[in-house]
């Protein structure tokens, strides 16, 4: 008898192709699609929407598998929509995909494949998992352009043996032309957004419309705490933006700071944008490490934002029970919220959420 197989499936093509190679394969292959909206959010054209489920089980048909869904729109609002508008509001950059990954993709529906029977989930996401000195590792895509590894880091240690990624080793060009070949229904679909739930085309707008968020007067500082201009809410910046500041120097601004208590915002040059260490959230699941937890003076690479290029480090454990990181060379708009995530060539050590920066 094949090995069942489950594919978490959005109705994109990624998770579409994702199912057609493992019937290939010679897998039972059943398909899973978490319900993340309600449909008083309005149309979301983005995974968890309703058409996305539609989407989803029309490919499952043409794959020639059986499809089901779950709802996960209670779940989905508190740990994913709820902690972005907590940690938008407290002053960091949330990365709502991370959290969607931690709680959703591989908790709720890796659990719903395992009573479904399966041994495994799939997913579509652009990485790879191999084995590395007898144990399954966590690695980077071969595509460089689409490499999906930095938003995986949360994945649990145990689970790495019972998570495929079947995209890992192809480009996106090859994915499009193998859906087109397969005459998929996804074949045509478009890009999914960054982030799914904020329809209205920037956070602004939906912060005040769906957290309650009134624009408010607030001032923009310099770095000796001199006023410099205003705004009308600390939410509409985040650490590193240089445009729409409506503040000018001898060099270029960019945001160093925001201040939710006192609704300031601190603008800077360059080179005061940059950061030489952080330290990450040291709350339960806020570190997640891949590998044994590394030594203190150990080195690894850290990539502090998905395009952000991994820069080398040093790690130091702080008494208080904090790790903290230390660059070689300062990075630029080292933001708190963000993920940390650890590499050593291309394989995920493990990563964290950023509490601070200095």
């Amino acid at each position: 008898m094949p090995k069942k197989i489950a594919v978490a499936m959005s109705g994109g093509v990624d998770s579409s192709v994702a199912a057609a190679l493992l019937k290939q394969q010679g897998f039972e292959v059943i398909g899973l699609t978490l319900r993340l909206f309600n449909e008083e959010r309005g149309e979301i054209s983005c995974c968890g929407g309703a058409s996305s489920v539609l989407k989803a089980r029309s490919s499952a048909h043409a794959i020639g598998i059986r499809h089901y869904f779950k709802n996960a729109q209670e779940l989905f609002s508190k740990k994913v929509v709820d902690n972005f508008v907590s940690v938008y509001l407290s002053g960091g950059t949330p990365n709502p995909c991370v959290e969607c990954n931690r709680h959703l993709k591989f908790s709720r529906l890796f659990d719903f494949a395992l009573d479904l029977g399966a041994s495994a989930l799939a997913t579509g996401h652009y990485a790879r998992i191999e084995e590395t000195d007898g144990t399954p590792a966590l690695l980077r895509g071969l595509d460089p352009l689409k490499d999906q590894s930095y938003f995986l880091y949360c994945l649990k240690k145990e689970q790495l043996g019972r998570v495929l990624f079947p995209l890992g080793a192809l480009t996106k060009a090859e994915v499009r032309a193998m859906a087109a070949g397969l005459a998929l229904p996804a074949a045509l679909e478009p890009e999914s957004k960054d982030i799914c739930f904020v329809t209205e085309g920037n956070y602004d707008a939906w912060l005040k419309k769906t957290a309650g968020v009134r624009a408010r007067k607030g001032r923009i500082l310099d770095q000796s705490g001199k006023v410099i201009g205003s705004h009308s809410g600390f939410f509409n910046f985040t650490v590193g933006q240089r445009k729409g500041l409506g503040v000018y120097g001898a060099e270029r601004m960019y945001v160093t700071e925001t201040r939710p208590d006192s609704n300031e915002v601190v603008v800077g040059p360059l080179k005061l944008a940059r950061k030489s260490a952080f330290t990450l959230v040291s709350a339960v699941g806020g570190v997640n490490w891949l590998v044994k937890e590394p030594p203190t003076g150990a080195r690894m690479r850290a990539q502090i934002r998905y395009r952000h290029a991994p820069a080398a480090c040093v790690f130091e454990k702080k008494h208080n029970g904090k790790l903290r990181f230390v660059f070689e060379e300062p990075q630029f708009a080292v933001a708190k919220g963000q993920s940390a995530v650890f590499y050593d060539g291309d394989r995920v050590l493990g990563g964290g959420i950023i509490e601070d920066s200095d």
